[in-house]
């Protein structure tokens, strides 16, 4: 039987897909990245706190030492002394990742090129696309999931250039609680660039998406209250993450699942980014050393832990914006950011449980849903 076309083919190349084939770019695996989209194009932010270098650390657009949470009680200010809150723009991203694709001689990205089907043909899979059939040793599916999820982190942003200085550049309001407009919790996050330049963005965390008129209503309301003078709108990003324990998608026995459909986003937060990371080292990692990856990030602590949080969440959905002040308020300086990010240090963990109060959290433990 002849060889089969590569080594592994990457279904998406999106974050998590082209995430992966970077690392394996510097390997002796070819690799080919199969892409719908035609080009590629300043759409969205990541936004994270920095527990580990990548090799798109050269694309954090701004770093920042302090962020802010407010609700009812008033603003509460965290900074730290090392760790960073970084934003890296898709535009950078994208471009880092197809510049180190090019330099590889046995890597390739087909953009405008869409995957239809796979099928199992003796030791490799055959793929069907829009370019014809590919054969590869190893499929790497890291396309969104087809699946809804029960509950999700929903967001319409604009990064505006203002007239007058209403920023201050050195802190992110990262959650600034609102009015509920649906059934989730609701808050306004401002990534600020300048003095003049920021990405506002309106979230809810919700068991379903509020809707594009919600939104957009609420966030010419944010973005008036600014009282900004003149504004003129950069770029717009809008989307859905999920926030659910167990989210991953199943895959076919022998494909490797990553990304959104390989439960990379934090079910307790959305995060992502950090977490398609650390995937992408230890999918990279496996299939150099011509083994099977387990992609699964999280333990059966961390899962039990977040399922009791998002069931509080869901059910009183009034409590959020005091249960996530009082964890900013509380748990001590650095650690917090480090569990949000995904640590499973014990102190992380412990500190976290003993700031919140432990009626609600029991109630939801002894009687899951």
């Amino acid at each position: 039987m002849p060889a089969p076309d590569v080594d592994v083919a990457i279904l998406g190349g999106g974050c998590a897909g082209l995430s992966l084939a970077v690392r394996l770019a510097q390997s002796n695996l070819s690799v080919r990245v199969i892409e719908p989209r035609t080009e590629y194009v300043d759409d969205r932010a990541w936004s994270f706190w920095r527990t580990q270098s990548d090799p798109f650390d050269d694309c954090v657009r701004k770093e920042w030492a302090s962020w802010t949470v407010q609700d009812q009680r008033g603003q509460t200010l965290r900074t730290s002394s090392h760790m960073r809150y970084q934003t890296v723009t898709s535009g950078a991203f994208y471009r880092r990742a197809c510049e180190m694709i090019d330099q590889s001689e046995k890597s390739s990205l087909s953009l405008g090129v869409a995957a239809h089907g796979v099928a199992r043909n003796g030791r490799e899979w055959q793929i069907e696309t829009d370019a014809g059939a590919l054969t590869a040793a190893t499929i790497v599916d890291t396309r969104p999931p087809r699946r809804i999820p029960t509950y999700g982190q929903f967001f319409l942003g604009r990064e505006i250039k203002t007239e007058r200085p209403v920023f201050d550049p050195d802190t992110v309001q990262l959650m600034h609680f609102r009015r509920a407009r649906c059934k989730g919790v609701d808050f306004v996050y401002i990534l600020p660039f300048a003095v003049d330049q920021a990405l506002v963005e309106v979230t809810s965390f919700a068991p379903e998406n509020p809707g594009h008129a919600v939104f957009t209503e609420w966030l010419d309301a944010e973005i008036n209250a600014l009282n900004p003078g003149k504004t003129e709108i950069i770029r717009t990003e809008a989307g859905a993450l999920p926030m659910e324990v167990g989210f991953a998608e199943p895959a076919p026995e022998g494909i490797i699942r990553m990304g959104l459909g390989g439960g990379a986003a934090r079910p307790s937060t959305g995060y992502a980014f950090s977490r398609n990371q650390i995937q992408a080292d230890r999918v990279a990692a496996t299939l150099i050393d011509g083994k099977f990856a387990n992609v699964d990030l999280d333990g059966p602590i961390a899962r039990f832990m977040d399922r009791v949080f998002l069931q509080v969440l869901a059910a009183k959905p009034e409590r959020g914006p005091a249960l996530f002040d009082t964890l900013f308020r509380n748990v001590p300086r650095d650690r917090l950011e480090r569990f949000l990010s995904g640590s499973t240090r014990t102190a992380d963990r412990v500190s976290v449980m003993a700031s919140l109060p432990p009626l609600p959290f029991l109630q939801a433990a002894a009687f899951p849903k």
